[in-house]
Protein backbone atom coordinates (compact mmCIF):
# COMPACT_ATOMS: atom_id res chain seq x y z
CA UNK A 1 0.00 0.00 0.00
CA UNK A 2 1.14 3.53 -0.74
CA UNK A 3 1.57 5.31 2.61
CA UNK A 4 0.18 8.50 1.06
CA UNK A 5 -3.25 6.84 1.26
CA UNK A 6 -2.96 6.82 5.05
CA UNK A 7 -2.07 10.51 4.98
CA UNK A 8 -5.07 11.35 2.80
CA UNK A 9 -7.27 9.27 5.09
CA UNK A 10 -5.88 11.23 8.05
CA UNK A 11 -6.82 14.49 6.32
CA UNK A 12 -10.34 13.23 5.64
CA UNK A 13 -10.78 12.24 9.29
CA UNK A 14 -9.48 15.66 10.37
CA UNK A 15 -12.14 17.28 8.16
CA UNK A 16 -14.84 15.21 9.85
CA UNK A 17 -13.65 16.32 13.28
CA UNK A 18 -13.57 19.92 12.13
CA UNK A 19 -17.19 19.60 10.94
CA UNK A 20 -18.19 18.10 14.29
CA UNK A 21 -16.36 20.79 16.27
CA UNK A 22 -17.95 23.53 14.16
CA UNK A 23 -21.39 22.40 15.38
CA UNK A 24 -20.42 23.10 18.99
CA UNK A 25 -20.43 26.51 20.61
CA UNK A 26 -17.01 28.17 20.70
CA UNK A 27 -17.33 28.18 24.49
CA UNK A 28 -17.52 24.36 24.42
CA UNK A 29 -14.60 24.08 21.97
CA UNK A 30 -12.30 26.08 24.28
CA UNK A 31 -13.64 24.71 27.58
CA UNK A 32 -11.07 22.96 29.74
CA UNK A 33 -11.58 19.21 29.54
CA UNK A 34 -8.27 17.99 31.04
CA UNK A 35 -7.20 16.52 27.70
CA UNK A 36 -3.55 16.15 26.67
CA UNK A 37 -3.73 19.72 25.35
CA UNK A 38 -6.61 20.66 27.70
CA UNK A 39 -9.30 21.85 25.27
CA UNK A 40 -10.82 20.39 22.14
CA UNK A 41 -9.46 23.35 20.17
CA UNK A 42 -5.96 22.71 21.42
CA UNK A 43 -6.07 18.98 20.67
CA UNK A 44 -7.37 19.72 17.16
CA UNK A 45 -4.64 22.33 16.68
CA UNK A 46 -2.00 19.91 17.93
CA UNK A 47 -2.99 17.16 15.53
CA UNK A 48 -3.00 19.69 12.70
CA UNK A 49 0.38 21.13 13.62
CA UNK A 50 1.80 17.60 13.88
CA UNK A 51 1.16 17.24 10.15
CA UNK A 52 2.32 20.77 9.39
CA UNK A 53 5.58 20.21 11.31
CA UNK A 54 6.31 16.84 9.68
CA UNK A 55 5.49 17.90 6.13
CA UNK A 56 6.84 21.45 6.07
CA UNK A 57 9.80 21.11 8.39
CA UNK A 58 10.88 17.67 9.58
CA UNK A 59 10.70 15.70 6.33
CA UNK A 60 12.48 18.42 4.36
CA UNK A 61 15.29 18.95 6.88
CA UNK A 62 14.08 22.25 8.32
CA UNK A 63 12.94 21.14 11.77
CA UNK A 64 15.15 23.74 13.49
CA UNK A 65 13.05 26.48 11.85
CA UNK A 66 9.78 25.18 13.37
CA UNK A 67 8.07 27.39 15.93
CA UNK A 68 4.97 26.26 17.79
CA UNK A 69 2.05 28.59 17.15
CA UNK A 70 0.33 30.30 20.05
CA UNK A 71 -2.87 28.30 20.45
CA UNK A 72 -4.61 31.36 21.88
CA UNK A 73 -4.21 33.09 18.51
CA UNK A 74 -6.86 30.69 17.19
CA UNK A 75 -9.94 32.53 18.39
CA UNK A 76 -12.64 31.00 16.17
CA UNK A 77 -13.50 28.07 13.94
CA UNK A 78 -12.66 30.00 10.78
CA UNK A 79 -9.05 30.35 11.93
CA UNK A 80 -8.89 26.61 12.66
CA UNK A 81 -10.33 25.86 9.23
CA UNK A 82 -7.82 28.11 7.48
CA UNK A 83 -4.93 26.37 9.23
CA UNK A 84 -6.38 22.93 8.49
CA UNK A 85 -6.87 23.80 4.81
CA UNK A 86 -3.39 25.30 4.44
CA UNK A 87 -1.88 22.22 6.06
CA UNK A 88 -3.85 19.93 3.74
CA UNK A 89 -2.77 21.91 0.66
CA UNK A 90 0.90 21.77 1.69
CA UNK A 91 0.64 18.05 2.39
CA UNK A 92 -0.97 17.40 -0.97
CA UNK A 93 1.77 19.37 -2.76
CA UNK A 94 4.48 17.49 -0.84
CA UNK A 95 3.01 14.04 -1.55
CA UNK A 96 2.59 14.83 -5.25
CA UNK A 97 6.32 15.56 -5.53
CA UNK A 98 7.31 12.14 -4.15
CA UNK A 99 8.25 9.30 -6.44
CA UNK A 100 7.90 5.75 -5.06
CA UNK A 101 11.62 5.49 -4.35
CA UNK A 102 11.59 8.79 -2.41
CA UNK A 103 9.68 7.20 0.48
CA UNK A 104 12.88 5.38 1.48
CA UNK A 105 15.00 8.55 1.58
CA UNK A 106 16.07 9.36 5.10
CA UNK A 107 15.97 12.53 7.15
CA UNK A 108 17.35 13.37 10.58
CA UNK A 109 15.11 12.35 13.45
CA UNK A 110 15.02 15.54 15.55
CA UNK A 111 13.81 13.67 18.63
CA UNK A 112 16.64 11.10 18.70
CA UNK A 113 20.05 12.67 18.17
CA UNK A 114 22.14 10.93 15.55
CA UNK A 115 19.26 8.82 14.22
CA UNK A 116 17.58 9.02 10.84
CA UNK A 117 14.18 7.87 9.65
CA UNK A 118 12.74 7.24 6.22
CA UNK A 119 10.14 9.60 4.83
CA UNK A 120 7.73 6.65 4.86
CA UNK A 121 8.33 6.00 8.57
CA UNK A 122 7.89 9.70 9.34
CA UNK A 123 4.56 9.78 7.50
CA UNK A 124 3.29 6.65 9.26
CA UNK A 125 4.36 8.06 12.63
CA UNK A 126 2.60 11.34 11.84
CA UNK A 127 -0.68 9.57 11.02
CA UNK A 128 -0.49 7.32 14.09
CA UNK A 129 0.13 10.28 16.39
CA UNK A 130 -2.93 12.01 14.93
CA UNK A 131 -5.04 8.87 15.42
CA UNK A 132 -4.27 8.97 19.14
CA UNK A 133 -5.56 12.51 19.34
CA UNK A 134 -8.64 11.76 17.22
CA UNK A 135 -9.47 9.13 19.84
CA UNK A 136 -9.01 11.71 22.53
CA UNK A 137 -11.40 14.08 20.74
CA UNK A 138 -13.90 11.23 20.39
CA UNK A 139 -13.87 10.72 24.14
CA UNK A 140 -14.43 14.46 24.66
CA UNK A 141 -17.47 14.35 22.35
CA UNK A 142 -18.86 11.31 24.15
CA UNK A 143 -18.43 13.04 27.51
CA UNK A 144 -20.78 15.80 26.36
CA UNK A 145 -23.28 13.31 24.93
CA UNK A 146 -22.44 13.77 21.25
CA UNK A 147 -21.56 10.97 18.86
CA UNK A 148 -18.03 11.46 17.59
CA UNK A 149 -17.29 11.31 13.87
CA UNK A 150 -16.02 7.98 12.66
CA UNK A 151 -14.63 6.83 9.35
CA UNK A 152 -13.15 3.37 9.19
CA UNK A 153 -10.17 3.13 6.85
CA UNK A 154 -11.88 0.22 5.07
CA UNK A 155 -14.92 2.37 4.33
CA UNK A 156 -12.70 5.25 3.22
CA UNK A 157 -10.91 2.95 0.76
CA UNK A 158 -14.18 1.50 -0.58
CA UNK A 159 -15.82 4.91 -1.05
CA UNK A 160 -12.72 6.37 -2.65
CA UNK A 161 -12.99 4.01 -5.60
CA UNK A 162 -16.65 4.86 -6.26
Amino acid sequence: MDVSELVYYNDRVRSLYYEALSKLSWKEVIKSKSLSFDTMRNVFLHLTLVEDRWINYTLIGKFSKWQDPDFNDFKNMERLKAYMNRTHENTDKFLKTLKPEDYQNTVANPWIKGESISIETGLVHMVLECMVHFGELSAAFWQIGIEAPYLAFLRYELNKSK
